[in-house]
């Protein structure tokens, strides 16, 4: 049981702390997990370079891959896309690896205490973030050639930053990429053929050639229509598998139980956030005498412990999942 990401004014509330709002602080990180005993951290490496403050007193920041952003505290806005146009997409040069240092993973690593993730970013989730969602996918559709291209250089990155996470110490690669709406997959099927899948295949047997570690994906939304695809790509492990997206946990587990780690599954919409304690002690049981049986499944929101979860809803998760989540001996 665990979660991919726990936000700081969550961590904040449980803990009756006042940690900076980090995305990824090893103490206000170490401390909530071990308060609600849970069993894994997930941990990335998204360097971003400070450029300064624009003309709105917002922060601007590079990322790794070269885009420029803007942030208000509460949200990103990009100023400058990885490439300023898809005519200039094949001059864009594969980040520099060096840039990547593990030290979050390295320090969760070294205390043992719970299973380490080394997240790393999938082709989507990487250009949509870089480019603007809108912009990314109208070029999937027409500039499909220049996307294959930007999503091949972002993914020798992505390679070189699992090993370097791995290096570390991650004792899995966990790959985040949201492809798909609460409806269904954002790119048609045809697209996804050209440029998502054949670099999530390259992508598991380069990791697996570094080491012998599970690679698992993180998607949000409904993704019932590519399941197939997703295990014939390689992947070992899913994560979300959200409700409110017709994600039938039971049903899932029936046809790819053998083939996936389950993770997740716990509602945000209602169930974390607004619904009493009670109600949620119910739907972790009957999540897990779902997706329990034969093992293969690992107790998470459907995405991550968000500020908006009362303390005593996520309290009322794992204290329930510690009581009533026991394999018979």
């Amino acid at each position: 049981m665990g979660e991919i990401s726990i936000e700081a004014g969550f961590s904040n509330k449980l803990l009756g702390t006042s940690f900076p709002d980090d995305y990824q602080h090893y103490e206000r990180d170490r401390r909530v997990r071990e308060r609600l005993d849970i069993d894994f951290v997930n941990m990335g490496d998204w360097p971003a370079y400070d450029l300064g403050v624009d003309d709105r007193g917002y922060r601007v920041y590079r990322s790794a891959y070269g885009d420029q952003f803007a942030m208000s505290g509460r949200s990103r806005h990009i100023v400058h896309p990885l490439v300023p146009s898809m005519d200039e997409a094949r001059t864009y040069q594969t980040p520099d690896p060096r840039q990547i240092k593990g030290e979050m993973v390295r320090r969760f690593a070294a205390d043992r205490d719970m299973f380490v993730f080394g997240q790393i970013g999938g082709p989507v989730t990487i250009l949509d973030e870089a480019l603007g969602m809108e912009e990314y996918m109208m070029a999937a559709l027409e500039n499909t050639s220049e996307i294959q291209f930007l999503s091949e250089a972002v993914m020798t990155f992505e390679a070189e930053k699992a090993k370097a996470l791995l290096d570390a110490g991650a004792d899995a690669i966990l790959v985040g990429d949201d492809i798909a709406f609460n409806s269904g997959p954002f790119l048609p099927p045809r697209i996804m053929r050209q440029v998502v899948y054949p670099l999530y295949r390259w992508l598991i047997a380069e990791i697996k050639r570094h080491r012998t570690v599970r690679v698992l994906l993180h998607s949000d939304g409904r993704l019932t229509p590519v399941l197939e695809e997703i295990v014939a790509c390689g992947f070992e492990g899913l994560h979300s598998l959200q409700p409110s997206a017709g994600m039938d946990i039971a049903e899932i587990k029936r046809r790819y139980g053998k083939d996936l780690v389950l993770i997740g599954n716990i509602d945000l919409d209602y169930v974390m956030t607004m619904a009493p304690p009670s109600e949620v002690e119910e739907v972790v049981k009957k999540t897990i005498d779902s997706a329990a049986p034969g093992g293969g499944f690992i107790l998470s929101t459907c995405n991550a412990l968000i500020d908006s979860v009362p303390p005593a809803n996520a309290l009322a998760m794992y204290e329930t999942a510690h009581r009533y989540g026991v394999y018979g001996i």
